[in-house]
């Protein structure tokens, strides 16, 4: 059980990546605060999974955009836990179209969600991640941060500013605080989905494993990174990619 009696706050665990970090974690021994904004029922089934196998995890309701809603969701995962150990920044969203002709709104809205969202939580979680033993930070962020995309352009810009503050509060929180971001390549999700068949055709063409990755793959990563397996590791940024970043 790596993560035992710890509690996990994931942001966006609704579906997706962040959903199988939530159902991976639980089953080894975290308590998890299950964060959505709009799909309830969804985190409400999950946590309803998790609690039916034995475990302990709330849904918690939560725009990350808005700071006000950050504060309140953070007072209700430590009225409900006591303690946050680990958390896991997930919460992310592509605004389409996001060429080189995006319009302002869209372009706010993408930073809002995607980057200044993801500082926000951090900001209001660090008082309770300093109180613990082995505390530490994932943030999810894309292959597309470091490649840049010409059709989801603010999109990797806000991931490349996730790399970016993931190594510079790696250097800030230590030695008590481990701070790690992940970047997926093209994963089975509804994200990736709506980016087309012929695209991702195209993608696995060019990916050296030639598939998708999985959900529950990106999740394991996750877990080595956010457990004291990994206690010497701060301000990495891991590919979990099939080998993309390889040819690209």
């Amino acid at each position: 059980m790596k993560l035992q009696n710890k509690v996990v706050l994931v942001t966006g665990a609704s579906r997706g990546i962040g959903r199988a970090i939530a159902l991976l974690f639980a089953s080894e021994g975290a308590s998890v605060a299950i964060n959505y904004n709009s799909s309830e029922k969804e985190a409400g089934e999950i946590a309803d999974e998790i609690v039916g196998k034995g475990g302990k995890a709330i849904a918690v309701k939560c725009d990350i955009s808005s700071e006000a809603q950050v504060k309140t969701m953070i007072t209700q995962v430590i009225k409900e836990f006591g303690a946050i150990d680990v958390l896991v920044n997930n919460a992310g969203k592509i605004i389409r179209p996001g060429d080189s002709k995006v319009d302002r709104k869209t372009w706010d809205d993408t930073m809002d969600i995607n980057l200044t969202g993801y500082w926000q939580v951090i900001k209001e979680c660090v008082p309770y991640l300093a109180m613990q033993q082995s505390a530490s930070i994932l943030n999810i962020a894309s292959y597309v941060g470091q490649l840049g995309s010409q059709f989801v352009l603010p999109y990797g810009a806000a991931k490349a500013g996730v790399i970016n503050i993931t190594k510079a509060y790696a250097k800030e929180l230590a030695p008590n605080i481990r701070v790690n971001s992940i970047s997926p390549g093209n994963v089975a999700t509804e994200m990736s989905a709506s980016a087309g068949e012929e695209y991702i055709t195209k993608v696995l063409a060019i990916t050296p494993l030639r598939r998708l990755g999985t959900p529950e793959e990106l999740a394991k990563a996750a877990l080595f990174l956010v457990s004291d397996e990994a206690s010497f590791i701060t301000g990495v940024n891991l590919d979990v990619d099939g080998g993309f970043m390889l040819v690209n």
